[in-house]
């Protein structure tokens, strides 16, 4: 298991009890920033039932000893499914070194992202080049024994529901959980990015396809879960968020639609300027710490940048 070196780890993680009931529990696990900037960041999620013991997206390889450790300090020392999302090196870098940590663990992912996982050289490559000195710093992708890949998915864990939710990327998958009336929604990055205080934004790096981005948000809509869990970084009992989600995508196609009408070759810079006047929920971006704000501006101008792109095909 690769260990990160002291200058690239800012704490060691924690984890936060979201929901206790009989036979049930789950925690936001919140694991050490890989860089300055991305605290409160990468959150995998741990759901104990009294079938299994379930792991949401272990993170990148860079905190997969820490976040071994904080399991430990729970007091898990096994875990039975890894439910990968999407295997952005964010949320499944670290899945080959967590597998040799909790070697008894089987993985749920898309079928498509299955030859990445095995071999994940290209994820890696393709990584380097689109985030830079970042995934050097969330640390090299290594593979994942096939054998740790879960094939039949259907009823591997009572309760737990796959929903295919492409848009953030096309192997995208959201898992609920559902235990007599209470509903848990991991939703990844389908439903964007939340970070509480009333801060959201679209999730919608390039390539992307409005169209079946918002179907997939429709689907999560129509499970209305008691609880949803975002990959970044919180999670909120307001079902009224994933609407949000929805209407902020909306909001972006029709504003990003006039800004160029009005200036045909904006620029990603100008079009971030014109969308926070019209965006309350980006407006909250401003309201973080200096570097965290500044890792939100990356990403928002990654997402504007999906749209800029869809636009210009769809014209």
């Amino acid at each position: 298991m690769t260990k990160p070196t002291d200058q690239t780890i800012y704490s060691r993680g924690y984890a936060t009890e979201i929901l206790k009931a009989e036979d049930l529990s789950l925690h936001r696990l919140t694991l050490p920033a890989p860089a300055p900037g991305f605290e409160d960041f990468i959150t995998p999620w741990l759901l104990k039932t009294k079938h299994a013991t379930s792991l949401v997206d272990p993170g990148p390889t860079a905190t997969i000893p820490y976040l071994a450790e904080l399991l430990k300090r729970q007091g898990v020392d096994r875990i039975d499914f890894v439910l990968l999302t999407h295997i952005h090196i964010d949320h499944a870098g670290g899945i080959g070194d967590f597998i040799s940590a909790f070697p008894g663990a089987k993985v749920v992912s898309h079928p498509r992202s299955f030859k990445h996982l095995i071999d994940p050289a290209r994820l890696w490559e393709s990584s380097q080049k689109v985030l830079g000195d970042l995934a050097n710093r969330y640390g090299p992708i290594n593979p994942l024994p096939e054998d740790a890949l879960l094939q039949d998915t259907p009823g591997f864990v009572p309760g737990i529901e796959v929903i295919d939710t492409p848009g953030h990327s096309s192997h995208h998958q959201s898992y609920l959980y559902t235990c007599k009336s209470t509903k848990v929604l991991f939703a990844g990055e389908a439903a964007g990015v939340y970070l509480g205080n009333g801060y959201l934004r679209p999730a919608t790096p390039p390539r992307f396809f409005f169209d079946v981005a918002y179907e997939s948000l429709r689907r999560l809509m129509e499970t209305q879960p008691a609880i949803t869990c975002y990959g970044h970084f919180g999670f909120t009992q307001d079902t009224g968020w994933l609407k949000k989600a929805a209407e902020q995508m909306v909001l972006w196609r029709e504003a990003l639609k006039e800004i160029i009408a009005s200036e045909p070759d904006i620029g990603v810079k100008c079009a971030l300027a014109g969308l926070e006047q019209q965006d309350p929920y980006l407006e909250r971006r401003h309201g973080f710490g200096e570097q965290v704000a500044s890792r939100e501006r990356y990403f928002i101008k990654n997402s504007i940048k999906g749209f800029l792109q869809s636009l210009k095909e769809d014209a």
